[in-house]
């Protein structure tokens, strides 16, 4: 993942791998020598000594497929389920970072975008209304249900008006007024799309997992002399100032010479420079965790066999 954020600042495309067979064969070698006086008393050569040698070896063989096929390009280019992000925000993530990163629109509602051929300026209600999403989240005001009619899936987002106090409630009424909601509505369809349909509908327009990455790659630190050679285009946060824009940024470091193990909590190779993210700097291990978990929501790729773990017996 790291790699691919790289490429992609880079406007390469990015390449997925995925483990298709794991074979681990091990080695395990004892001895022991003793050189003592013979049973009849006379002396052995050399002085009494006790000797023990072992050995251990690993040879772990890996075999890498490349992640191609109409299935997984189209789960790159296709922009994630609305009630995917939900979903994550329902265990636990903040909703201000998650539809920060995965939202484009929210009922009329523009979020910003870093990347050259998307780049605008965003609609300062946008961020307002993940802000005050976010104070909802930690009430637990608001929630997902998933039901079933006439044979037909969908999914229904629910502002809670029980066990809510005064002031939360009055956050809800000012999203509902930014979203264009209707005041009296407690449930809501959730839709695809960049405008509703009614005032009872929140219409979400996603991001796809591609444009999530060339979003992400602005945190990438690229040599001046690239900048300056037109190797790569340069990006920056639409608004600075807005603390919502800075969430899930992965700030990856680069330098010529390869960063200490113990500084750098993953790192590649690309280039002829070192490129890695530093094992304290938490909010982008977070990013980074995020990414991966959007991965998996979207990869629709080949169906190849489990990798299969093959131990020799001694």
């Amino acid at each position: 993942m790291l790699l691919n954020l790289v490429r992609v600042r880079y406007l390469d495309p990015p390449m997925f791998l995925d483990v298709q067979q794991v074979v681990a064969q091990y080695t395990l070698e004892r001895s022991a020598s003793v050189n003592a006086t013979d049973w009849e008393g006379n002396p052995a050569v050399g002085l009494p000594a006790v000797g023990i040698s072992g050995r251990w070896a690993e040879s772990p063989t890996i075999t890498f497929n490349p992640m191609t096929g109409e299935k997984f390009t189209k789960s790159l280019l296709q922009p994630i389920q609305p009630v995917n992000l939900f979903a994550l925000v329902q265990s636990g993530w903040p909703i201000d970072a998650v539809f920060g990163v995965g939202v484009r629109a929210i009922n009329g509602l523009n979020a910003g975008s870093r990347t050259e051929m998307l780049k605008r300026g965003a609609d300062p209600a946008f961020y307002q209304v993940m802000s005050m999403l976010k104070e909802l989240q930690a009430t637990d005001s608001f929630g997902l249900r998933v039901h079933q009619a006439e044979g037909e899936s969908g999914e229904v987002v629910i502002f809670r008006a029980h066990q809510v106090d005064e002031s939360t409630a009055a956050i809800g009424r000012q999203v509902r007024q930014l979203l264009h909601l209707n005041q009296d509505a407690q449930e809501f369809k959730l839709t695809f799309g960049a405008t509703a349909s009614d005032d009872r509908e929140i219409a979400m327009l996603t991001r796809s997992m591609l444009e999530i990455l060339a979003e992400a790659s602005a945190g990438v630190e690229i040599p001046a002399s690239d900048i300056e050679e037109g190797r790569v285009v340069k990006m920056g946060l639409p608004d600075p100032s807005s603390e919502n824009r800075q969430k899930f940024v992965v700030k990856v470091h680069s330098a010529s010479a390869k960063p200490l193990t113990n500084d750098a909590f993953t790192a590649v190779q690309y280039r002829n420079r070192w490129f890695w993210i530093d094992d304290r700097d938490l909010a982008s291990k977070r990013g980074m965790g995020f990414l991966l978990v959007l991965f998996t929501l979207v990869e629709s790729g080949s169906s190849a066999a489990p990798p299969v773990l093959t131990i020799s017996k001694p």
